[in-house]
């Protein structure tokens, strides 16, 4: 195979601005023709923990340096081309860190952004712990003027060498709390003069959920970002644009859902800060010999919510890695001591000086006692339990720091509760009414993604801005849906508890439990999306009669009584106007639903029949060309009148959804008559949007709080004696 005739150019002005030393690389020559053979080749090292050493030299690897894959087009189609020039040296540059071609190459680190900052002035609160300068004024920067409570505790314990474990309601700044020491020693402990190879990961941060591990990673990378950098992220300098300076310490993403191949070239340019999840990490160190030795020699190790990691089906991954952290000198019989090869092992020092930090938000006190007493591993000692995987962490510290300051009954101060028990088929009528009578910012979450495929169209018809969340979407989508979700003020994300941990989504005013969560780790979570930071949020169960079980052991798992729930006030007569919303709703959903079923089915068929080379049976395939114009005629009529009903439907619940809903009493002629006069509230602001008669409020003040009666004596003996009357 032959290679594209391509000229090269010399490096562009952006080029330079890019990579200041690009001024100094030899301009390439001309790229020559060369056949697949004639191409550099050269073998690679096959990874110990892939396990292909079995298979000798059946399988060799090689790869290629030097060559690019373009696409040129040739009529319709692509033919692919090779790029190959003579003369072409490998350089380093201060942005790319990777120096292994190069043996004694001082390594070129940028400097952080901030130099100097005056702590003791700015924020008192903070100079006790004597943060990096740049550390200090991004946390002024977002207006962080005190740490919060697991902070302040934390911070002291990590900046003097421990081990921590660290239990906190959710929005209580966990991830600072871990990550503040760790960005500290990075960038105050300066790198070695001199390194060959690409720059090693120090710390590893494991988190449970893509949507978490990207959120821990942008919440470091904001701590390393320019404070004081304009919105377009760059400089005007006498009509030039002058690039952002990257920061010091590097963070990376490593996650499930995006290109491997781009995780993989980030990880070859050098990471600092590695933040993963187990599935994803693990793939990739089944295959990189370096990096999995880079986690042997960690600084820093932190589990972000290790319960659910365990929940999530990530055990084995999650424990496999684990076992690359623990030092080298453990007994034989050690199940842990089947890591790598012997040449390996015996190269590598015993790590003495690794970290480790451990935080969520659930955390049983057996489990902190036990911890205080973990022994050695026995032999072939398999477990699958939180308790014995945060027993399986290697711990350089002989007494770990527990810091426990998680709420009395798993809920925050600032979060309003309250239940509202109804029939499972009513449930969509009471979430329509909560969402309309108290908009905002709205989680709903439920169990299955079948009743978010259910809900998802009823909410569109009934012109409810609304997103959905759940596992069984790309990354890409999942992001995407987060951040118009971000955006709106009011709207509702349908979700499944893909979302319950970790996300810090800003402002949400309710979150609601459409499907009661079956473990008190998960009801704590969901309430967790709001309240947050100290702010006030609102939680809602929908709870159905065969529910009443599961709320009374979720509240029985939290030390509280199914009756410290309140109840939820309720307009009931304006839910029965709601009701005839829905049901139309749920028609023209039943009939889109059945046309776009026999679309998806007749699709499918014939899709399926062309790729066989077959021919569909008219009895099989309706309205096939084999059928007579009569049968085509009445499957026309059919779909034709069908549509009509759809469309008077439409129209019916237009019509509705035009009219604000009227309360009992309101007069829809006079408005200052009725029972119910709203003028007034009309000319202050406080009427509602969408029900006349109903003042705006706030759901955590229409909470009804319900006290047990106590009837007096004489009461309870006249109600007895009339019992022991009615019994005769």
């Amino acid at each position: 195979m032959e290679v594209v005739h391509v000229k090269s150019k010399p490096p562009s002005r952006a080029l330079k601005r890019k990579h200041p030393r690009a001024h100094a690389l030899p301009v390439p020559k001309r790229a020559k023709r060369a056949a697949l053979d004639e191409l550099p080749w050269h073998s690679v090292a096959r990874p110990s923990e892939a396990g292909l050493d079995e298979y000798g030299d059946v399988l060799e690897l090689e790869e290629v340096d030097g060559v690019d894959v373009v696409y040129e087009t040739q009529g319709d189609n692509k033919v692919a081309r090779f790029e190959i020039a003579d003369g072409r040296q490998k350089a380093k540059s201060p942005v790319v860190a990777d120096d292994s071609d190069v043996e004694d190459a001082p390594e070129q680190l940028p400097e952080p952004f901030v130099t100097t900052f005056d702590t003791q002035t700015l924020l008192p609160e903070w100079a006790s712990f004597s943060l990096h300068p740049q550390l200090a004024a991004t946390l002024h920067q977002q207006n962080f003027k005190s740490p919060t409570a697991i902070q302040a505790r934390a911070l002291p314990v990590a900046s003097a060498g421990r081990d921590v474990i660290g239990v906190a309601e959710t929005g209580s700044g966990k991830t600072l709390a871990y990550g503040l020491p760790i960005l500290h020693h990075l960038l105050t402990t300066p790198r070695p003069a001199k390194a060959k190879g690409r720059r090693p990961v120090r710390a590893l941060v494991l988190a449970p959920t893509r949507e978490l591990a990207l959120q821990v990673c942008n919440h470091l990378k904001a701590c390393l970002a320019d404070p004081i950098k304009k919105e377009d992220e760059e400089e005007e300098t006498k009509g030039k644009k002058i690039p952002v300076k990257p920061p010091a310490v590097s963070v990376a993403p490593i996650v499930g859902g995006m290109s491997a191949q781009k995780q993989r070239r980030v990880l070859d340019r050098g990471v600092d800060v590695l933040v993963a999840t187990p599935g994803r990490l693990w793939d990739i160190l089944s295959q990189d010999d370096t990096l999995a030795t880079q986690i042997k020699q960690l600084n820093f190790l932190v589990l972000d919510e290790a319960d659910r990691m365990i929940q999530a089906g990530h055990f084995a991954e999650l424990d496999n890695i684990l076992k690359l952290t623990v030092r080298m000198d453990v007994p034989e019989e050690d199940p842990r001591d089947q890591l790598g090869d012997a040449a390996t092992k015996s190269a590598l020092p015993k790590n003495e000086h690794m970290q480790t930090f451990v935080f969520s938000a659930t955390l049983s006190k057996d489990l902190q006692r036990n911890l205080k007493k973990r022994s050695k591993f026995k032999k072939a000692h398999k477990t699958s339990t939180l308790d014995d995987l945060l027993l399986r962490l290697d711990f350089r510290d002989s007494d770990p720091e527990i810091i426990d300051l998680s709420p009395e009954g798993g809920v925050v101060s600032t979060l309003q509760e309250s239940k509202i028990e109804c029939l499972v088929t009513d449930k969509d009528a009471y979430l329509y009414y909560f969402l309309l009578r108290y908009p905002g910012r709205t989680l709903v979450f439920l169990s299955a993604i079948d009743g978010i495929r259910r809900l998802a169209p009823l909410f569109e018809l009934l012109q409810l801005k609304s997103f959905v969340l759940h596992s069984e979407l790309q990354q890409k989508q999942r992001l995407k849906t987060l951040d118009r979700f971000k955006a709106e003020s009011r709207c509702v994300l349908l979700a499944t508890d893909i979302a319950a941990r970790g996300l810090d989504v800003p402002s949400v005013d309710h979150v609601i439990h459409y499907q009661l969560p079956r473990s008190a780790d998960t009801y704590v979570h969901r309430n967790g999306r709001t309240a947050r930071a100290r702010a006030d949020g609102f939680a809602l169960m929908l709870c159905a009669p065969d529910e009443r079980r599961t709320l009374r052991a979720l509240m029985g798992a939290l030390g509280r009584t199914e009756s410290e729930l309140p109840e939820l006030n309720v307009e009931h007569d304006i839910l029965d106007k709601l009701r005839e919303r829905i049901a139309l709703a749920r028609k023209i959903d039943g009939m889109q639903h059945r046309v776009k079923k026999e679309n998806h089915e007749r699709k499918w068929m014939k899709e399926a029949a062309d790729a066989l080379g077959v021919d569909v049976d008219s009895d099989v395939m309706s309205a096939s060309e084999d059928e007579d114009d009569e049968e085509r005629g009445a499957q026309k009529s059919r779909r034709k009148k069908r549509k009509v009903q759809e469309g008077a439907l439409k129209a019916e619940l237009k019509a509705l959804l035009a009219q604000p809903v009227m309360a009992r009493g309101v007069s829809a002629k006079y408005i200052t008559s009725g029972s119910r006069p709203i003028a007034h509230d009309m000319l202050t602001g406080d009427a509602h949007d969408a029900m006349l008669g109903v003042k705006k409020a706030d759901a955590r003040s229409e909470v009804v709080h319900r006290k047990k009666k106590v009837k007096p004596k004489a009461e309870a003996k006249v109600e007895e004696e009339w019992s022991g009357v009615e019994d005769e």
